[in-house]
């Protein structure tokens, strides 16, 4: 195999780290300019290798990244240093709270170890270009860095550059299909049962932000969700050909329904959901089987138990998509809230697998986590508390899931949540509503829904019989939305004379957000479209 040609001191590092596993890392990380380069690139391996492998993919996938991927760097020195550089970034990770970091590239003051894992980043993409130039690059190999490589631009918050890799990727994987022959089971089984699953997990996030799904990965994927299951990682495998299928049909039954101005959907459609909800019916059928196992032999573990909660609260999620897909109502959530409070208690309970032994949690994974089910409910329930619960452990989850920032979904979740507050005020003031006390928040003292919230926050006694259409109506909740920049071009039916009374250049994110507005004259509600800058 064509190697690059400079060594790689993986197996110098392995042995020392397995003699003495901490005398590397507790060492203090780049002493001074002048650190040896050999030893702190040495470190940075040892630290990948007792410290963030098993975070990036989580519990259920450690020995792809404890073992596979460290040895291909055996002979792959690209590898070797895409290692490096993720270990470096994960150790310090540069927090970016802007939705456009490359804006201020010329500002940002990195730290030494920053400059080493640039460094180390553009090493190793030289030399795979290179390799690729000549004509040598072997696709197993080249899969394997395309997939360090969308971990290194999502750590650095560049969404759009990982998911620019990732369509690479599912070039590559299906070129891969070609070429590996039957025979060579090892590489096979690596490809079907790690690498592709874990890119039809990427492609929940994908299709999370708008993006369409890649169907390609999907042709040979089999749908488990009527079995039984024997394992955690069997139950996540079926739950995520859920989490794609169930939010694809539900953006079908919305274009249809917005498009075509009708208040039903056709007779096909709920065959489909039918469909869909026996699947989801029967994954829960099989997990809940799973897990009575799992306690009644007293071997759950806490990362099974965080698991566990991980994917109830998907399950969660997905059943209150398809219950509510096939009608344009906002009020409709409502009825949901005990589906909403089970993914907010859930989600509290699952970061258990995921948690680092210093008690917090990584800077970045690849693997599922309680990104979507919380944003999914920052943005459709609307009872104040439970909502506010949601976007604290929004807060609190690893910093980048997938492609995407936790801190800039939590940022939009609150932005929605003070668009739709601030116009109940004014009913309140012909409905009074009386105050229970404040509402403990990690946000401070609210002031334009300070009231409302406030009786949501008392024990469940005490709350007032208050409808909470009373509180948001229909034509003051938000529904589907869009970021985008102008650079980039607009979603369709949107111009610039939009969003020119803002002001701002062609690299600003905007903001489209939808509302259903009154008519005057009695006529049915209008949806229209409103946009403001994202700035955080």
């Amino acid at each position: 195999m064509a190697r690059t040609g400079r060594k790689c001191d993986f197996a110098d590092t392995q042995s020392s780290s397995s003699s003495s596993p901490n005398s590397v890392i507790t060492s203090p990380l780049s002493l001074s300019p002048n650190t040896n380069t050999v030893w702190r690139e040495r470190r940075a391996f040892a630290y990948y290798f007792e410290c963030a492998a098993s975070s990036i993919g989580g519990g259920l996938d450690v020995d792809f990244w404890r073992t596979v991927v460290p040895q291909v760097c055996r002979y792959e020195p690209a590898v070797w240093d895409a290692i490096i550089t993720i270990s470096a970034l994960f150790e310090r990770p540069q927090k970016c709270l802007d939705p456009v970091p490359q804006r201020h590239d010329n500002s940002v003051s990195f730290t030494k170890n920053h400059q080493d894992a640039l460094g180390w980043y553009s090493r190793s993409v030289s030399a795979v270009r290179q390799r690729i130039e000549q004509g040598s690059v072997d696709a197993f190999i080249g899969l394997i860095s395309c997939m360090l490589f969308i971990c290194i631009e999502a750590i650095q918050g560049n969404a759009d550059g990982a998911m620019q890799l990732y369509h690479q990727g599912v070039q590559l994987i299906a070129a891969l299909r070609l070429q590996i022959a039957p025979a060579a089971t090892n590489k096979a089984s690596l490809l079907e049962d790690t690498i592709i699953p874990l890119f039809i997990r990427l492609g929940t996030f994908a299709l999370a932000s708008g993006g369409d799904p890649v169907t390609a990965l999907l042709k040979d994927a089999e749908d488990a969700s009527g079995e039984q299951f024997d394992s955690l990682k069997s139950a996540r495998e079926a739950i995520v050909l859920l989490t794609i299928d169930i939010p694809s049909f539900e953006r079908t039954c919305y274009k249809h329904l917005n498009q075509a101005d009708v208040s039903h959907v056709p007779e096909e459609f709920y065959t489909r959901r039918f469909s869909l909800a026996a699947r989801l019916r029967n994954w829960r059928t099989a997990f809940e089987n799973l897990m009575t196992v799992g306690r009644t032999k007293d071997i759950l573990s806490l990362q099974q138990i965080g698991t566990g909660a991980l994917l109830l609260s998907y399950h969660e999620m997905l059943y209150v998509m398809l219950e509510t897909c096939t009608s344009l109502s906002f009020m409709q959530f409502d009825a949901y809230l005990p589906n909403f409070q089970t993914i907010v208690e859930q989600s509290a309970i699952a970061p258990k697998a995921s948690v680092r032994p210093d008690g917090t949690q990584p800077p970045f994974t690849f693997d599922l986590n309680i990104g979507l089910p919380l944003w999914f409910t920052s943005l459709r329930c609307r009872e104040p508390h439970t909502r506010r619960m949601a976007l604290d452990l929004l807060r609190q989850a690893p910093s980048v899931q997938g492609f995407y920032q936790c801190s800039i979904w939590a940022g939009v979740g609150q932005i929605i949540m003070e668009l739709e507050e601030s116009h109940p005020m004014s009913m309140n003031a012909v409905h009074p509503t009386p105050n229970f006390g404040a509402l403990n928040s990690t946000n401070g003292p609210i002031s334009s829904s300070e009231i409302v919230v406030s009786s949501y926050s008392a024990h469940a006694e005490m709350r007032p019989n208050i409808p909470l259409a009373l509180l948001i109506p229909e034509d003051a909740r938000i529904g589907p939305i869009a970021a985008f920049r102008p650079m980039d071009g607009f979603p369709p039916g949107t111009t610039e004379a939009d969003i020119v009374k803002w002001n701002r250049g062609p690299d600003q994110v905007f903001l489209r957000f939808s509302q259903r507005e009154r008519s005057l004259t009695g006529d049915p509600c209008q949806m229209v479209y409103k946009y403001i800058p994202l700035d955080f």
